[in-house]
């Protein structure tokens, strides 16, 4: 087994419990609950954009999240 393999198993498991993280608290992952994202700079929200959350359609439940993917 390779380094990158390694790598790789760490990333994916890492993952899982993120999920499982955002699953008990019902919140979606991509947004953290927020039902929005931004687009650009988050330390200054200077010139950022704010943009729905594509994976819960803004909601910011785990139950919309889990149902688009």
């Amino acid at each position: 087994m390779g380094i990158m393999n390694i790598f790789g198993d760490w990333i994916d498991k890492r993952n899982e419990r993120r999920i499982e993280l955002f699953k008990s608290q019902g919140v979606c992952p991509e947004c953290q609950g927020k039902g929005f994202n931004l687009l650009g700079t988050e330390v200054y929200m200077v010139n950022s954009s704010y943009y729905h959350c594509a994976g819960c359609n803004g909601s910011g439940s785990y139950f919309d999240w889990k149902q688009t993917y």
